[in-house]
């Protein structure tokens, strides 16, 4: 007896069962009229049946227009809803003013200041930007007082350019000579071994990279980090209570 057979008995199975899809009753089989026939418990039945309408439910009226009782329209209005059905008023609204106003005629005869004059007078090119023009922007003289200023010694430290720090190299050409150092060096163990591709037999066909391992999930984080995780108080935002 072979070890499947030995199994199957110990489970208490039937070796000569046909097809795994078997079932253990009887599968419904079609009425007289060709169709399968399911009865429905009482239970189903009654979660089968629609919601009756609330008792106090009206349907949709005919029409917009319906005949309103004499006791609706003599009911008496509260002050409150007298407030209410005002129409909102506009505040210090004033129409649309013609394009042809009115200018009065103490504005006809009105006479500007001496400060309005000055005011209206438009300002000159060459006052905006100054005497002399290019073509590519403008050029203001510089005055005479500015010609003969004298810088302080901090004015001249500060006006020398920054200089390149002492291990600064400039951009090496596309093309230079390798050293024979370089060319005749030989790459050690360890460099060999990581440069050297995986081999297919290495990979793991039931290799899972979500699988947690259980020392991973019984480990336990320092002080340290758990310092770390801490966000900064300066940067924590507090939620708005409602």
């Amino acid at each position: 007896m072979s070890t499947r057979t030995l199994t199957l008995h110990q489970l208490g199975l039937n070796q000569c069962r046909r097809s795994v899809y078997w079932v253990d009753y009887v599968p419904p089989r079609p009425g007289p009229n060709g169709t399968t026939e399911i009865t429905a418990t009482p239970r189903v039945q009654e979660l089968a049946r629609h919601r009756p309408p609330s008792k106090h439910w009206m349907g949709d009226r005919i029409t917009p227009m319906w005949p309103v009782s004499e006791d609706a329209k003599n009911a008496p209005t509260t002050e409150r809803i007298q407030l209410l059905s005002r129409h909102k008023s506009f505040l210090d609204h004033r129409m649309e003013r013609s394009p042809y106003m009115y200018v009065s005629e103490s504005a006809k005869r009105a006479t500007p200041s001496q400060r309005l004059e000055q005011l209206s007078v438009p300002k000159q090119r060459q006052d905006r930007y100054g005497v002399y023009e290019t073509e590519w922007g403008q050029y203001n003289e510089v005055s005479p007082a500015a010609m003969k200023a004298s810088h302080t010694e901090r004015i001249e430290s500060l006006a020398q350019s920054k200089s390149y720090h002492k291990d600064f190299k400039d951009e090496r050409s596309i093309q230079w000579t390798v050293g024979n150092s370089a060319l005749n060096a030989i790459a050690t163990l360890r460099m060999q071994q990581l440069a050297r591709p995986r081999s297919r037999t290495m990979i793991k066909d039931d290799y899972d990279p979500y699988k947690i391992s259980p020392s991973a999930k019984r480990a336990r984080c320092t002080p340290r980090v758990d310092e770390l995780c801490v966000p900064l108080p300066r940067k924590v935002r507090q939620k708005k209570v409602a």
